[in-house]
């Protein structure tokens, strides 16, 4: 294989890192950047791996490990592969809480699979694959099953083990696709398979889930690989992605989103608040605090405000009165009746309905992101025929609500000199 079909080869769990974070890929893929760190989650899942790796490999040659066997080859690779690389990020755990979880994990599928013998093992660590033909060139999608089986009723079956806490609902697995990335490769290998099955075993939670795809859907599936690959090819920034993720990435310290972060948390607490980013990012906040304190002050008094106003206007209605004056300054009070259309906070639903009809007849152009003002403006002054004027006045019968408004501006008292 040469280099450039190797540049042009993608494995699910590659394809998936792009999906995750583009930058990430970046420095993984494109960059080659080789990091020694390793999440705990993902130790506690590569040892498991293989201890069930050890598990089907007995099976296949006719010998059946014991649980015991299979806890000591787990807790022989725990210890043998444990470094300093291995980051714990949750520091409620320690490293023997993490290894009780694997042991406890691998305890709960022993009990639940054994004696191992509902569907022969055809193939551990399998490397499976196919090509496929993508606007930006031809390439291989090609990766490692962690078993493939057949059932008793002649189907293949793709198990995968997964040592995560989350239990995804059926729908998410329906719509997974890279186990079914798998089930084209079978597929391919073998155009004779009755069936193939995805078989999920999330191991901390003795939970078997299976899943299945139609032809049309696994087609599908092409197209979008092919598309996703397309856009890979294209990719020249290859953006960070921020997401729940980040938390376990091995490439925050160089990472735009992330590097500040990393850098003043090696710092202690006073070396970390005389750090420049760090001042300036407090000052903002500090800013911010000051704006919402205002913001709130500012409500308060224009809540006040309104009040006065509704007094005012009281008043006035009660004196027979058009204008109220104080030492200094007057009050003008008016009143009018004037239409109010729904708006998209207040009345979401109905606002949609009356841009849409606005929007398929010939007053788009007056109206456009609606705008009530301008569009009663029209009403009464644009140039309309008597069609369309009619199809005007029944939007505002069909949509507007006739509403009193209210006001009261002040002003310096008339008979006051000015300075």
């Amino acid at each position: 294989m040469t280099e450039t079909d190797r540049s042009r080869t993608f494995s699910p769990s590659k394809l998936g890192t792009y999906q995750d974070c583009p930058r990430r890929y970046r420095y993984r893929y494109v960059d080659k950047i080789k990091r020694a760190e390793q999440s705990v989650e993902a130790f506690v899942g590569t040892c498991a791996h293989r201890a069930l790796e050890e598990l089907y490999d007995g099976v296949l040659h006719g010998k059946v490990l014991s649980e015991q066997d299979v806890l000591a080859f787990f807790d022989a690779q725990w210890d043998k592969n444990w470094s300093e690389a291995v980051v714990i990020r949750d520091k409620r755990y320690a490293r023997e809480d993490w290894k009780k979880l694997g042991r406890e994990a691998l305890s709960l599928y022993y009990k639940a699979q054994a004696p191992f013998d509902r569907e022969k093992t055809v193939g551990l660590e399998k490397r499976m694959g196919f090509a496929l033909e993508t606007a930006s060139g031809p390439c291989r999608i090609e990766g490692f099953i962690d078993r493939l089986a057949l059932a008793q009723d002649g189907a293949f079956e793709i198990h995968d083990y997964k040592t995560g806490k989350s239990l995804p609902a059926q729908e998410e697995l329906d719509s997974d696709w890279q186990l079914a990335i798998y089930d084209i490769a079978v597929r391919r290998a073998w155009p004779d398979a009755k069936d193939v099955r995805l078989v999920w075993h999330y191991l901390r939670h003795g939970k078997t889930l299976v899943s299945a795809r139609t032809p049309a859907a696994l087609e599908a599936l092409k197209a979008d690989i092919a598309r996703l690959i397309d856009a890979i090819a294209a990719d020249h920034e290859f953006a960070p992605r921020e997401s729940p993720l980040c938390g376990w990435c091995e490439y925050r310290d160089i990472c735009p989103l992330w590097a500040h972060a990393e850098k003043i948390a090696e710092l202690d607490e006073p070396a970390r608040g005389e750090d420049e980013g760090a001042r300036l990012v407090d000052a903002l906040a500090a800013l911010e605090e000051r704006k919402k304190s205002l913001r709130e002050k500012a409500k308060a008094i224009e809540d006040e405000e309104g009040e006065l106003k509704d007094k005012i206007f009281r008043f006035a209605q009660k004196e027979g009165v058009s204008a109220v004056f104080g030492t200094e300054f007057q009050a003008a009070v008016s009143e009018k009746k004037e239409h109010k259309f729904p708006t998209k906070t207040h009345a979401p639903e109905a606002f949609a309905a009356l841009e849409k009809e606005l929007k398929s007849g010939p007053f788009w152009m007056e109206a456009s992101h609606f705008d009530a003002h301008r569009f009663l403006e029209s009403r009464r002054e644009g140039d309309w025929s008597d069609a369309q004027r009619a199809a005007m006045d029944d939007i505002v019968a069909r949509y507007a609500v006739l509403a009193q408004e209210r006001a009261v501006r002040l002003k310096r008292r008339k008979d006051e000199p000015e300075d």
